[in-house]
């Protein structure tokens, strides 16, 4: 995901994968890439996981692949995969999900939750019991008719923007949001970070830290890590600017937005 996007379709290329599993962004950014002749692989199936549900058309035209969707996290994977009615059939016999409302009282059927909590029956090393993810899904009110009897869901998931910053000579390159909040998310005192994008080589840093944290030593960090990060985009004239503004939540969406670009005009 943090490789620059001409080294990851190089690779590619030399590896020529039967499956590809990645986030929407990503492989919508790879389907672009095979659009363009670049990118020359053809793989039997392409899975996608988090973020916002991908453009299912065009990368099964682009890339050539039957596409599913599955609904993965870190603390249990995979917890729901995809159907033909375009729900996702929770493994409830190895996971239980519950969608609730802010206060943790369950949501009705056919209404976004706030959150869910998960309870990995599974993992006997690491209880989770409960566990808040932050997803806000939506519960089949009633059985599907895919047949499937398994519990289904639908998910908001993840709503960050691919960035597209301008280098030096003014070539726009495709940064993905995992990549570039990957080396900010466990830095020491950041609690929340949020990179908007202000102009065309510009990024607009919103930082919350946590209790007891310096302001000014977890800034110096965050902005090392990312410059740092750029320069291997090579994106290394990017100027990072410190918001006094914290980050923003919108809407009520239970993923929260870390990464907002540029609306550029049509054109």
């Amino acid at each position: 995901m943090q490789q620059p996007l001409a080294e990851l379709v190089e690779a590619l290329n030399g590896f020529d994968p039967a499956l590809v599993v990645s986030y929407p962004s990503a492989l919508e950014l790879l389907a672009r890439e095979q659009d363009a002749g670049r990118l020359h692989i053809r793989p039997l199936v392409v899975e996608t996981s988090g973020e916002t549900e991908s453009d299912r058309a065009h990368l099964a035209a682009s890339l050539g692949a039957e596409i599913h969707n599955v609904y993965a996290a870190s603390e249990f994977s995979p917890i729901a995969a995809d159907c033909p009615h375009g729900w996702l059939h929770v493994n409830s016999d190895w996971a239980i999900l519950e969608p609730v409302e802010e206060d943790y009282r369950p949501t009705p059927p056919g209404r976004p939750s706030h959150t869910v909590l998960l309870t990995n029956l599974a993992n006997r090393v690491q209880p989770l019991i409960r566990y808040d993810l932050g997803d806000s899904v939506v519960a089949r009110p009633g059985p599907c008719d895919c047949g499937n009897p398994l519990p289904a869901v639908r998910v908001a998931g993840r709503h960050d923007d691919v960035l597209y910053l301008d280098d030096a000579g003014g070539r726009a390159v495709a940064v993905l949001p995992l990549a570039i909040t990957a080396p900010v998310d466990d830095a020491p005192g950041v609690a929340r970070c949020q990179l908007v994008q202000t102009g065309p080589s510009v990024l607009r840093v919103r930082l919350q830290t946590g209790p007891g944290a310096a302001a000014d030593a977890v800034w110096q960090d965050v902005q090392a890590k990312l410059a740092g990060f750029l320069a291997g985009q090579g994106l290394a004239n990017v100027e990072l600017v410190r918001a006094a503004e914290a980050p923003e939540q919108r809407g009520r969406s239970g993923k929260f937005h870390q990464v907002l670009a540029l609306k550029r005009p049509a054109g």
